[in-house]
């Protein structure tokens, strides 16, 4: 046998050892995928975001325990929704979403799903089970985000049974963002709670209804502003709207009932965000309050929408004005619905406030 003969063989051995070697470390590319799935189902605390890069490394690179972790899946469950992309803030309502399917890729109906949501610092949020919606998809309940501290990556952790023992797990972190409630706190120092009215807004309850929540904001050069917060939905009948507003200014708390509707009105010419401006209040009553252990005004009125026509009902309308101790400001929160049902939603918001010095 000639030299170079040798040699091919033995190119060929080493060739053939290479393979071997190749298929028996990191054979298949759908038993990678799961396993991938599955090597980032740790706790927030000691959990790895998949990025482009650490999906390569880990595709690899599989250590001792992710490898018998993998052994023990029998499937493979996505998270379908919140995405990584996924945009939400505190205070908003999440609906977690799943699809599973076993080895063969075929969807698994009949499991028994349920997620677990973690909060940025580490803290378990919610558990909560998953229903079967056929065809491997699973949806659970809604659950609102809380108005503070919401900020940051949070990490959805899903978990499946089936069959006679068959189980898999899937991860998925994605970002919120500080809520509106804590927005105006960093602006403005004081805190309410996002208004979302029920019947109304993007609330869980009506989803399914058009609607959505509206909100500005206005400071002026000597430091006084105003903050509008409107829930709205649309209808056959039109637009059905509650609106809570946040009134400062460097004016004195009112003296009597007179200055007090005078101040009601001076308001309502910028604001009641429905309204027209300078639309007078019809019919204001004033009367001497307590809020938060503070003297009030509480002032009462109706007024009408500048595009309707004269037949048009009323709409009601309140004002509750009032001193914040340590603050230089004289606060109102205004409240306006064109539905009556809806002031007794807003008045419980308006118990929400907290004024600047109550924070500090």
């Amino acid at each position: 046998m000639s030299r170079s003969m040798v040699a091919d063989i033995l190119w060929q051995r080493v060739i053939g050892c290479s393979l071997l070697a190749l298929l028996l470390t990191g054979c298949g590319g759908a038993r990678t995928e799961a396993v991938l799935e599955v090597s980032s189902v740790l706790p927030p605390a000691a959990s790895i975001t998949p990025t482009a890069t650490t999906t390569s490394l880990v595709a690899v690179v599989v250590s001792p325990t992710d490898t018998s972790q993998a052994a023990d899946q029998e499937g493979l469950l996505r998270i379908t929704s919140p995405l990584a992309t996924t945009e939400v803030s505190g205070g908003d309502d999440l609906r977690i979403a799943l699809y599973l399917v076993d080895q063969d890729d075929l969807p698994v109906e009949g499991a028994a799903v349920q997620v677990e949501l973690w909060a940025p610092g580490g803290e378990l949020l919610v558990v909560l089970p998953c229903a079967d919606q056929g065809h491997g998809r699973y949806l659970a309940e809604y659950v609102s985000l809380p108005l503070r501290g919401a900020g940051g990556a949070w990490q959805v952790v899903g978990r499946a049974a089936w069959g006679d023992g068959q189980q898999t797990e899937a991860e998925r972190t994605f970002q919120v963002s500080t809520s509106l409630s804590e927005t105006y706190q960093e602006r403005y120092g004081f805190w309410i709670v996002l208004p979302r009215i029920y019947g109304l807004g993007t609330g869980f309850y009506n989803l399914h209804e058009s609607g959505g929540f509206h909100f500005e904001d206005w400071s002026n050069e000597d430091g006084s502003g105003y903050v509008i917060l409107d829930n709205y939905r649309y209808g056959a009948a039109g637009i059905t709207f509650a609106t809570l507003e946040v009134y400062w200014k460097l004016v004195d708390f009112p003296i009597d009932e007179v200055a007090a509707i005078v101040h009601a009105q001076n308001l309502a010419e910028t604001g009641l965000h429905h309204q027209e401006p300078n639309t007078s209040v019809m019919n204001p009553v004033a009367k001497a309050v307590t809020f938060q252990d503070q003297p009030a005004w509480q002032v009462i009125g109706w007024w009408k929408e500048y595009y309707t026509a004269k037949a048009a009902p009323e709409r009601p309308a309140e004002w509750l004005i009032f001193p914040c101790p340590g603050s230089d400001w004289l606060w109102s929160l205004a409240i306006s619905t064109n539905y009556v049902v809806h002031m007794r939603n807003l008045r419980a918001l308006q118990e929400t406030f907290e004024c600047p010095s109550a924070l500090e």
